[in-house]
């Protein structure tokens, strides 16, 4: 398996159960986290990623930078929700071609079920356009939850580029088309 791959997905665990922690850094007393329901803002407003390129986040929800020189490009929470943007640079030739990309979502699949295996897959598909993807969606558990996760790897100029769209079962047909795919689809690499 692709280390990038299982460093992603071993980040997308620890994501959610280290942010409670990571909060309680700082000056002054820790907010509690919200446990609601995320706002559902189509809204999107253009975020710079560092290497070029961009993606529009919900307007009302709190985004954050990644830290420096990290995988982690820029966070954005409400409630349940959070929006994940990752970049990991690949030695390796990136996946172009049909056969290529199936075995990535292989490698993906496989990956994703050892590391929960009650993950219920609900589409695993391959795009071609702007750049090769392939688009994971699922219910899976994270930090003891279940939760519904859509996570977009694209790979283009040498890096992969994961875009993980995670929100709460109830309502997650809503979350999906309001929140995740216009999330997904405005995300352009430079």
């Amino acid at each position: 398996m692709m280390q990038p791959v299982r460093r992603h997905l071993l980040m997308l665990a620890l994501a959610s159960s280290a942010a409670a922690g990571l909060a309680a850094c700082g000056d002054g007393p820790t907010p509690s986290p919200s446990v609601g329901r995320p706002a559902m803002d189509p809204s999107g407003e253009p975020y710079p990623l560092p290497t070029g390129g961009q993606i529009d986040m919900p307007a009302s929800w709190t985004t954050t930078p990644g830290p420096a020189g990290g995988p982690q490009l820029v966070r954005s929470v409400s409630g349940q929700g959070q929006i994940v943007v990752w970049q990991y640079q690949r030695t390796e030739p990136l996946p172009t071609s049909r056969r290529n990309l199936r075995n990535t979502r292989r490698s993906l699949r496989n990956a994703i079920t050892a590391r929960d295996p009650n993950f219920k897959f609900t589409a695993a598909l391959l795009r071609r356009v702007p750049q090769p993807a392939v688009e994971i969606a699922g219910l899976g558990t994270l930090a003891g939850a279940r939760r519904s996760i859509r996570s977009l790897h694209v790979y283009a100029d040498g890096r992969e580029t994961v875009v993980d769209c995670i929100g709460p079962v109830t309502d997650s047909a809503a979350f999906n088309t309001t929140v995740c795919e216009p999330v997904l689809d405005s995300l352009t690499l430079g």
